[in-house]
């Protein structure tokens, strides 16, 4: 039986930087993202985004000096370690999944200011952790946008790279059926099993579920290669307007990038911890 009405779709995949921002965002650029000014959250953190045309990438980190107020956040490794789910309205969802007998946290709104024509307006969310005592080296959270205008829009959706969307989500497991449990009862996102794993539809992305065999034999050394607990996230497919446009974007900014699947994959050594697949 549906746990809910709502649909399971990727808003946004949350890269964590630790204090190691300006680092994180100069690599990004570099990589030919075009991002947004940060932002100051109202729980203390700070990010900056790459907004795409249905979700968007996240650095995320805290200010190097002063109280870390997320600490449960900076306990994960650096890295692709959050995936945010949308919401339509995170209470009726948060009632829904518990209900469903689903470990979900209550939930929290904050705010940070953007800046619009000279004038501050706040973006506001609502957000809720599901899984938090299951899922290791990481989170998976659902996040409502009170204010999509002030994160959608379309100055920011011009990438020298091309990127178009969040295509692909890879997640290596020891325990895949704890994932496969949390996601289920959404309407269209029924699991399906594959020859590399399992995968899960996510509105315009894909999750995928591998093993720790299958996705060395995948993608070699281009991801992480050892991890406590019981899964991590390792990389992210990416849609591009063009290859030859990313490529060249790749080669500015310096990096080595390589053929793989139809693309180019660029490793997570270099990329803060996730390894980046640009494909058509």
């Amino acid at each position: 039986m549906p746990a809910t009405a709502q649909p399971l779709i990727l808003d946004h995949a949350v890269i964590g930087v630790h204090d190691k921002l300006d680092t994180a965002a100069d690599i990004y650029r570099k990589l030919g993202f075009a991002l947004t000014p940060r932002g100051y959250h109202t729980l203390g953190s700070i990010n900056h985004l790459a907004i795409f045309r249905d979700n968007y990438l996240e650095l995320l980190g805290f200010p190097s000096e002063g109280e870390k107020k997320r600490a449960d956040l900076w306990s994960y490794p650096s890295g692709l370690n959050g995936l945010a789910l949308r919401t339509s309205d995170a209470a009726a969802l948060q009632r829904e999944l518990a209900s469903a007998g689903k470990p979900v946290t209550d939930w929290k709104d904050f705010s940070r200011p953007v800046e619009v024509d000279g004038v501050q307006k706040p973006a506001s969310f609502r957000t809720f952790q599901i899984g938090a005592e299951v899922v290791s080296n990481g989170r998976f959270f659902f996040c409502q946008h009170n204010t999509p205008e002030l994160v959608w829009r379309a100055a920011d959706q011009d990438h020298p790279n091309g990127a178009l969307n969040i295509s692909d989500v890879f997640i290596v497991s020891r325990t895949p059926q704890t994932i496969i449990e949390l996601l289920d009862g959404f309407p269209s996102a029924t699991p399906e099993a594959t020859d590399a794993g399992i995968t899960i539809p996510a509105g315009t992305a894909v999750l995928h579920i591998l093993s720790e065999e299958s996705a060395n034999s995948r993608f070699g050394s281009a991801i992480p290669q050892s991890f406590d607990g019981n899964e991590r996230k390792v990389a992210l497919g990416l849609t591009v307007r063009s290859l030859e446009v990313a490529a060249d974007a790749l080669a500015r900014g310096g990096f080595l990038s390589r053929p793989f699947e139809g693309g180019l994959l660029v490793d997570a050594e270099a990329a803060n911890g996730v390894a980046l697949w640009f494909k058509e």
